[in-house]
């Protein structure tokens, strides 16, 4: 039975819904998005109260939430409060009004479960093992240390972008003395956690400061492709683009490249407690994720559901599973071709020389091959590329996403369109091409080997002979289309790989 599923994350200085719909076949699918900006902690520093303004531009945002979750039939809300209201000494006031107004049922988390809703959702989306996570939202900052993929320490300080703007009046241009005296404050609190110091781990990042750094990173190298999660610079880099935010007024920041008007006042604060961050903890690069508390929250209620365990343990197959099943691809035909090109992929290793993450990505394409059809059977290798490419697959870089959309794309032969598209261009050096033709023949060969869809070529058994590559067909039937359909590949490998290609 399909559920539609909200989640509702109410900030300190932003309120975000997302709506997932879980499919009858299992796959799920985010299918609404919307971000409000509320300023809920504004003046909460001097007083410890939530403002009346503040609570009902919150109030008006979350009842155009609730208009939404009804518009689009929401079986479950899952909603939370995070540091603004859970500092505020009239929070049980505002839950009350919000649940009167709204019929929302907002729960009040602490700073642990919010780093661990955003533990969850990070370490289900990006393929680390070790690694410092924080979350850094308007009233708070959460701190996750990160070790074979567990999480072994977590912290939440009482700050974020919003209140230590307010603290330090960094709105606009900040003098010298301010931006000392805001360093040495977050310092003086990081300095409190002695795990923290000189990791030399990579710095993985959420919430709309990180996100921003990212959007503005991209900006500036012209970066071709607009996703952020698992968008990875340098530590130098970041330095860079801090030191020059530093120096700006907020006119000017709010004309600043890919850096959200809506932020521009309190991104000093934001990016200077992740410079502090970085320093201390001695980080090695920066990795920003667009999955945090909200994906964490869902998958956590989704998993519970399928009996799994809340930490995925391949995401990359877990995600492509779910993008195949999404698609309604057909599943034993899929399953089918990736295990005849696996096993091409292992036997012609020798002439093949690729590595084992390549094979991951082969397996990747294999699986996905055909959602095209979803568009339109024919062509449907070029719309099957197009999936992949924006496609919410976990576990691969940008460039690695890139090459499995290509792959796909070449199931059926290589296509000289793909090489003129400028983004492919912009990933892809002559080496990826190379992979990714290489690929694509064993794709192509498996393809072929099952083009009836039934299963009949059940095996292979590939191997080497002098200058000939064989291709042993397990079977118990003439398999005349399929064998035909392989043998029209014959040049395309002879090309390649520089082998004659022999199919018994």
């Amino acid at each position: 039975m399909t559920e539609r599923v909200a989640i509702i994350d109410l900030g300190s200085n932003s309120a975000r819904l997302i709506v997932m719909t879980i499919y009858h076949n299992g796959a799920y699918n985010l299918v609404y998005n919307q971000k409000e900006t509320v300023r809920l902690s504004e003046g909460m520093a001097e007083t410890g109260l939530l403002a009346r303004d503040a609570m009902w531009r919150a109030i008006g945002t979350l009842k155009v939430f609730a208009h939404m979750c009804e518009l689009v039939k929401v079986d479950k809300i899952l909603a939370v409060a995070t540091a603004a209201v859970r500092n505020a000494k009239n929070s049980a006031e505002f839950i009350d009004l919000v649940h009167q107004h709204t019929g929302i049922p907002l729960r009040v988390i602490s700073g642990e479960n919010e780093a661990h809703f955003g533990y969850t959702g990070i370490i289900n989306t990006i393929d680390i093992e070790d690694a410092l996570l924080f979350d850094l939202g308007g009233g708070s900052t959460e701190i996750t240390l990160v070790k074979n993929r567990q999480s072994v320490k977590v912290f939440s300080i009482p700050f974020g972008a919003v209140n230590l703007t307010e603290k330090f009046s960094s709105q606009d241009k900040i003098s010298d003395s301010q931006l000392t005296a805001m360093r040495e404050y977050i310092v003086n609190h990081l300095e409190k956690l002695p795990w923290l110091k000189r990791l030399g781990l990579p710095l993985v990042g959420v919430g709309g400061t990180a996100r921003n750094i990212a959007k503005m990173d991209q900006k500036h190298k012209n970066y071709p492709f607009p996703k952020v999660h698992n968008y990875r610079f340098s530590l130098m880099a970041f330095e860079e683009l801090w030191r020059e935010l530093t120096k700006t007024s907020l006119n000017q920041r709010r004309k600043y490249p890919g850096l959200s008007s809506e932020r521009a006042d309190i991104i000093i604060a934001g990016t200077t407690i992740v410079k502090s961050l970085a320093d201390i903890s001695q980080t090695t690069n920066i990795i920003v994720s667009g999955c945090g508390v909200r994906e964490g929250m869902f998958l956590e209620y989704y998993l519970s559901k399928q009996q799994s365990s809340v930490i995925i343990p391949d995401i990359l197959l877990h995600s492509t599973r779910n993008m195949l099943l999404f698609y309604k691809g057909n599943e034993p035909h899929a399953y089918h071709v990736a295990k005849l090109a696996d096993t091409m992929f292992e036997k012609w290793q020798p002439i093949l020389r690729l590595s084992s993450r390549d094979r991951h990505l082969l397996w990747v394409a294999a699986l996905l091959h055909d959602i095209g059809i979803t568009i339109n059977y024919y062509d449907h290798a070029r719309h099957s590329a197009y999936l992949v490419e924006n496609a919410r697959l976990f576990g691969l870089t940008h460039r690695e996403q890139m090459l499995v959309a290509v792959v796909a794309g070449w199931h059926n032969g290589p296509a000289a369109k793909y090489v003129r598209n400028k983004i492919y261009n912009e990933f892809l050096d002559q080496h990826n091409w190379q992979t990714a033709r290489k690929l694509a023949l064993l794709l192509a060969l498996a393809e072929g080997l099952e083009t009836t869809q039934l299963g009949l070529v059940q095996d292979v058994e590939p191997s080497i002979t002098g200058s000939q590559a064989l291709l042993k067909l397990i079977t118990n039937d003439p398999v005349s289309i399929e064998r035909q359909a392989a043998s029209e590949h014959r040049k395309w490998f002879k090309k390649e790989l520089g082998f004659e290609l022999i199919i018994e």
